[in-house]
């Protein structure tokens, strides 16, 4: 059984004419819903374990800049610094004790996805879970599927952190 694609490796080949159909184009890192997911995942709670041990910076520069908003509106999105990630924490701890990053905690059964409407982004919610099981704050994300097609990974950044409500 022979490929009818094979091209025999000849000194005179150019590079092109040696990858195989299809290989030019970069993969599609949103076409596979379910590990593409499991890479939004990891990476908020990578933002979620720097953000409850206190590293806001590090929690910061685990997401991504949001889309930069015509000089005249701020998105709340766009506010999000190391004091305001302070700020929530400490509200978070008021009514909780530590955020639990275990797998319980990991399961898929706490976070949302929403793709919207106009298939440009998808909304992500994370429950935010805690030893008493209040589980009443969440984590809301927006994920950019261009920006990740181009970049090859989740891009995504922080809308909210606070009440379920």
């Amino acid at each position: 059984m022979r490929d009818p694609n094979y091209r025999p490796f000849t000194p005179t080949a150019r590079p092109e004419e040696l990858r195989p159909p299809g290989a030019g184009a970069a993969p599609d890192i949103t076409r596979d819903a379910r590990a593409f997911t499991a890479a939004i995942r990891t990476r908020i709670f990578t933002f979620l374990r720097a953000w409850a041990i206190g590293h806001h910076a590090a929690a910061v520069e685990a997401l991504d800049d949001p889309p930069t908003a015509p000089p005249s509106t701020e998105t709340e999105a766009s506010a999000w610094t190391t004091e305001r990630l302070r700020s929530a924490l400490e509200d978070y701890r008021i009514d909780h004790e530590p955020l639990r990053l275990d797998p319980e905690a990991r399961n898929v059964r706490h976070t949302q996805v929403d793709p919207s409407g106009d298939t440009r982004t998808w909304q992500v919610q994370q429950v935010l879970v805690d030893p008493a099981l209040h589980n009443d704050w969440m984590a809301e994300f927006e994920v950019d599927l261009a920006a990740s097609r181009e970049t090859n990974q989740p891009v995504l950044w922080l809308r909210g952190i606070g009440p379920i409500g």
